[in-house]
């Protein structure tokens, strides 16, 4: 059975998934908790267990020579070069780490 267009690209792990994962991974370094979500697309779901409300969504779009990770409320934090910088400043968001 062939399945419809858009439910194979709903179950292919997207490039930008990918991105994601990686962030999360360098997350880890930190006390928060970082988990891809695939509500309306894939996003990285950061919270900081110490507070209920230090919760953050970050989208990764595509660009010209890399990937952004974009804030929900449409700040860029970073690129996929440079993931370390990124993980500090999302940790900075959620109230786990110091500027």
């Amino acid at each position: 059975m062939i399945r419809p267009r858009q439910e194979q690209e709903t179950c292919a792990p997207s490039e930008e998934r990918g991105h994601l994962d990686k962030l999360a991974d360098e997350l880890s370094r930190y006390d928060v908790r970082a988990d891809v979500v695939d509500d309306h697309g894939p996003c990285l779901r950061v919270s900081n267990p110490a507070s209920t409300y230090a919760v953050e969504d970050v989208i990764c779009e595509r660009r010209e020579h890399d990937y952004a990770f974009i804030a929900s409320f449409g700040v860029h934090l970073g690129s996929s070069g440079s993931l370390g910088v990124t993980a500090h400043k999302i940790a900075w968001l959620v109230g786990a780490t110091k500027a």
